[in-house]
């Protein structure tokens, strides 16, 4: 029998007390002093920090974040310069012929705002195909031993960008750039490694639970890793797995439903593609870009097409989580899953960043039951919004409050690695918003709860800090009840605690 004793630490209620665990579960609560437990019990110091629910981040990407740990680190390249050094030390370390991948240039960073093309790094890499992607994961560029591999030279499309003679000039949008990624070998060994990377990272920060999302181009080797780590008993933090629809045949053929179904794996969903991002404007709008007039983004699939991969999705018992940040995408989104949903939306299927969402299509959503899976950090982070939309199009723009405020069930997470895994920076987002739409900002409990009890609820869980709830809990090392809003991004993290287990602590031998 496990035990485990969190003491003199700050409930929720602002109260001192203690929780004492035993097999995964609140035994007791004691406030004030210490309940007596059996000898053996492990201990940890709570020192008068913060003890919520388990922290759990509902849209990120383990796998491609420690992927992207063994890639070309370009999130810090300030300039086309930067991107170039970067490459070429990646360039020196791979072998003839070998592919190398970047990830995380982001050309609003540079001056002039250009974008980076083959032309810019082909002298550095004749002998190796380089495949650079965005930040946001949407776009991404091609020197020509690649485009060469590929052979997409006589391409044509939308995805494909091309010069004024007709050259393509290696930038590549959307499914162009999935193509381009799933000629990278991935290893299933690796990848392994990488995510018990990145799942030390996600405790050290106070994550007890990940909502993964599978990659399209990688998801045989990822899915092959996660059930290869299930099923040796190495998994530390609880997964929430979500597919892209191309892998259900696989995860039929391997039983992955059957295998992936217990507490710390489970397989809930499809992720679908309705269309891109506004970093690269290929997210679909109803109205053109304020920068780009000529241009509304990408639709991935037509209105009928997502409606048939979705009632696919729903007739499986499956939750679709529909990934849609464009007005125009959010629209056909909220179309495709109210004719699934009913008025209760039993299997809890949701939109993944809802990023514009005017009222008519909130509306929508409540009448529906229709969730959302939002990215507080974009509110801060998308600094260049207002040129993307303008000033009336920006009230309507990651809408935190008004989701919540109109009904919508709507749970925190990072997209990591397009922001930093860090569930405090998010929550810190949602209270400051950067000073962006302020309206738009909700107090740090309603915060919290983004990453919390909604959290849990999204991922068809339960979390509560109750005698015989659960026992995932995050230790903050401060008290931040009543914490003035811009002190809290500097909180730490004390504890993880999973199913009574510290994954994190710095109070046990």
């Amino acid at each position: 029998m496990s035990r485990l004793l969190i003491r003199g630490c700050t409930l929720w209620d602002s109260s001192p007390g203690s929780v004492y665990c035993e097999d995964g579960r609140v035994a007791r609560i004691t406030r004030g002093g210490d309940p007596e437990v059996p000898p053996g019990t492990d201990v940890v110091e709570g020192n008068g920090g913060s003890l919520v629910p388990g922290l759990v981040d509902t849209h990120c990407h383990p796998f491609d974040y420690g992927w992207l740990k063994r890639g070309v680190d370009l999130r810090e390249a300030g300039n086309i310069t930067g991107v170039r050094m970067r490459v070429s030390s990646g360039v020196m370390k791979a072998r003839p012929g070998e592919w190398v991948f970047g990830y995380g240039w982001d050309h609003e960073r540079f001056p002039g705002k250009a974008l980076p093309t083959r032309a810019d790094i082909d002298d550095l890499s004749p002998a190796n195909p380089v495949a650079l992607s965005r930040i946001c994961g949407h776009i991404g560029v091609l020197n020509s031993a690649a485009i060469g591999k590929l052979g997409i030279e006589g391409k044509g499309g939308p995805e494909y960008e091309r010069d004024s003679s007709g050259a393509l000039t290696g930038i590549v949008k959307e499914e162009a750039l999935t193509r381009a990624l799933q000629e990278i070998p991935k290893d299933p060994e690796r990848l392994a490694s990488d995510l018990m990377n990145v799942e030390s990272e996600a405790a050290r920060l106070g994550l007890t639970g990940l909502h993964c999302i599978v990659s399209p181009e990688g998801y045989r080797e990822e899915l092959t890793a996660l059930s290869g780590l299930l099923a040796g008993g190495s998994l530390s933090v609880r997964y929430r797995v979500y597919v892209p629809p191309e892998a259900l045949e696989f995860v039929k053929a391997e039983g992955l439903r059957e295998k992936m179904r217990g507490p710390m794996a489970r397989l809930n969903g499809v992720k679908i593609f309705t269309d891109g991002s506004l970093g690269a404007r290929t997210a679909a709008l109803r109205e053109p870009y304020t920068d780009d007039p000529g241009n509304s983004g990408l639709l991935r699939m037509k209105d009928e097409e997502l409606a048939d991969v979705v009632e696919r999705v729903d007739s499986m018992g499956l939750q679709a989580i529909v990934h849609a940040i464009g007005d125009r995408a959010v629209e056909q989104a909220v179309d495709a899953l109210s004719r699934v949903a009913g008025s209760r939306n039993p299997l809890r299927h949701r939109i993944e960043h809802a990023g514009l969402a005017p009222r008519d299509l909130r509306s929508k959503m409540a009448k529906h039951g229709i969730r959302a899976a939002v990215q507080p950090s974009f509110v801060t982070s998308d600094t260049w919004a207002v040129d993307r939309v303008g000033k009336e199009r920006l009230r309507d723009l990651y809408p935190i409050r008004s989701f919540l405020d109109e009904g919508i069930v709507a749970s925190g997470g990072s997209d990591s690695p397009v922001e930093s895994l860090n569930p405090v920076l998010g929550i810190w987002s949602a209270v400051t918003r950067g000073g962006i739409v302020p309206e738009e900002s909700i107090p740090l409990p309603k915060a919290l709860e983004l990453y919390t009890g909604l959290a849990a609820s999204n991922g068809f869980d339960v979390t509560a800090l109750e005698e015989g709830g659960p026992a995932d809990f995050t230790l903050f090392d401060a008290d931040v009840t009543g914490m003035h809003p811009a002190l809290f991004r500097k909180v730490g993290v004390l504890a993880t605690v999973v199913g009574g287990v510290p994954v994190h602590s710095f109070g046990v031998p």
